[in-house]
């Protein structure tokens, strides 16, 4: 990658804000909130544009923790265009990882999402990351700081990230304040590969063999044993039908992650 290109991968939950953020630092007004489930080559998307001279490319990511999509699909998605770019020799310059501040309380799911986001980094990488809180002005500020202060004092959600480097930098959903993000990345005149890069390119392209794979893993294996334990006290009926089709569907995408003939990926751009 030429020492002029900016190349930052932004990630998150769904609803985080990050193509919202991405059309603020951008000025694009006709980038689409959200994505058509149905197409795969919209589903990440790179947008170029210049500050200061220097070429600057947004990843715009599919966001996790979707309730059309499962966390494998997507998985797969950011890790096929990560395998890419890096095969290609276009590394990232750094990541920003979006997360909205209005849940009432930390869940089991955000840390388990976040421990994933850790697993396709790596902790070499941490160093380049910016975590970006969202959703500032949907809470009053006592209450969003100490959201904000409880998630870096905690080691299984950014403590680990910011005691080796992270940068926690608030965004207003402002051009502003986007802009003041992007410019955090003008510093650095290296660039950076993720853990789950260089585990693709050393195992084939396996993504359960990767270090994310092996957590999504063990997530479906839990929480197939979760579902059997409440199907086995239901004795039957319409809630305990319908647990067991959920565990068919983790069984299912259970044995495409460790399928290593499942190459059926889409390809990007």
């Amino acid at each position: 990658m030429a020492a002029s290109e900016i190349l930052i991968a932004v990630i998150g939950v769904t609803g985080a804000g990050k193509t919202s953020f991405i059309s603020r630092a951008t000025g694009r007004q006709d980038l689409l909130i959200g994505y058509d489930i149905d197409s795969c080559t919209q589903e990440v998307i790179p947008v170029t544009y210049s500050i200061n001279g220097r070429t600057v490319t947004l990843i715009d990511t599919p966001g996790f923790d979707d309730s059309q999509r499962s966390e494998l699909s997507i998985l797969q998605l950011v890790a096929d265009y990560m395998e890419r770019s890096y095969a290609e020799g276009r590394l990232l310059s750094g990541i920003i990882m979006m997360q909205p501040l209005n849940e009432t309380r930390l869940t089991g799911s955000e840390r388990t999402r976040t421990t994933l986001f850790k697993k396709l980094l790596g902790e070499d990488a941490y160093q380049r990351v910016v975590i970006a809180p969202t959703m500032w002005d949907h809470l009053d500020d006592n209450t969003a700081r100490q959201r904000e202060s409880q998630r870096i004092q905690r080691e299984d959600v950014w403590g680990d990230m910011v005691s080796r480097g992270a940068t926690v930098i608030r965004h207003s959903d402002a051009v502003e304040s986007a802009t003041n993000i992007v410019h955090r990345f003008l510093e650095f005149n290296t660039t950076v590969d993720l853990l789950v890069q260089r585990e693709l390119t050393q195992n084939g392209g396996q993504l359960a063999l990767t270090s994310a794979g092996k957590h999504l893993d063990q997530n479906m294996a839990a929480t197939i044993h979760k579902l059997t334990q409440q199907v086995e006290q239901l004795q039957g009926g319409i809630e305990a039908a319908e647990l067991r089709g959920r565990i068919a569907v983790l069984e299912a995408e259970q044995r495409m992650l460790r399928d290593r003939r499942w190459w059926d990926r889409c390809v990007v751009m």
